[in-house]
């Protein structure tokens, strides 16, 4: 067991229902950082007080298989990659363990805000293969709801479906997620994945909280990822990913396909 593991045991828990009226944050600034599962446990014992960590029927992580949805030129990932203020992503999530399913789109803001929304679906309608990846139709209405999405609702086709497990953590000021064992993998089988690293990301009102602060005097500092944009660039290599190239680099490695699309994905 390591260390991490060790400590994410020892922690007091806390509860969905409180978590999510303690710090649900559907608006709030992201900061996402990438490190060993070593320094993590080394920053978690920096802080003053230790985190609960989210417990639900006795587990503590839990696997989660999300597919995006994305126009056949990627509109949704170039409007990332080039850095428009105003962007959006669409995608459907799987709690494997916990059960449940739910469509969500997430929304930047001219300021720089993400505001997530989310409708709950039946896990038919998320498993179900649609022709072509096609958007399950239950969710239509909802993402047509958004004016950034509108538009594309009808073009929209799964493009990549990442799994990985998830740790949640509550603080005074903050939620933080850490996910690990993250692969991301196209219809074609392709895939890519984050093997040494952990992804966390601290979710806040506005400012760094002590998590930020802890993993900035260990050396890390917030950097430029994301679990879909970051795997399809390594997997669709002519896609514009100069502003991942760093994270590419260092941690996203390509694997050969070793087993067939998603169910997700469609015929």
């Amino acid at each position: 067991m390591t260390t991490w593991d060790a400590l994410r045991c020892a922690y007091a828990p806390v509860g969905l229902t409180e978590l999510d009226e303690t710090a649900s944050l559907q608006r709030r600034v992201d900061r996402k950082y990438l490190v060993t599962p070593a320094t993590w446990a080394e920053v978690l014992g920096d802080l003053a007080r230790a985190p609960r960590v989210l417990e639900i029927d006795g587990l503590r992580s839990f696997r989660y298989e999300s597919t995006y949805y994305d126009t056949a030129d990627r509109e949704s990932f170039r409007a990332a990659a080039h850095r428009r203020p105003r962007r959006f992503k669409v995608r459907t999530r799987r709690y494997v363990d916990t059960g449940g399913a739910a469509i969500e789109v997430k929304l930047r803001s001219r300021t720089g805000d993400t505001v997530k929304h989310r409708a709950w679906l039946s896990e038919q309608d998320v498993t179900t293969p649609r022709p072509g990846g096609a958007l399950p139709p239950a969710a239509w209405d909802f993402v047509a709801g958004f004016p950034h999405t509108a538009d594309a609702v009808g073009a929209l086709v799964a493009t990549l479906t990442t799994t990985y497990e998830r740790t949640t953590l509550l603080t005074d000021d903050a939620r933080v997620t850490v996910d690990e064992r993250v692969v991301g993998t196209s219809p074609s089988g392709a895939a890519a994945a984050f093997p040494h690293v952990l992804i966390i990301e601290t979710k806040s009102p506005s400012r760094a909280g002590d998590v930020d602060r802890a993993l900035w005097r260990h050396g890390a500092r917030p950097q430029k990822v994301s679990k879909y944009c970051t795997s399809l660039a390594a997997i669709e290599t002519s896609l514009p990913a100069n502003r991942w190239s760093r994270t590419l680099r260092a941690h996203v490695h390509p694997l050969a396909p070793v087993r067939p699309a998603p169910a997700l994905a469609g015929a």
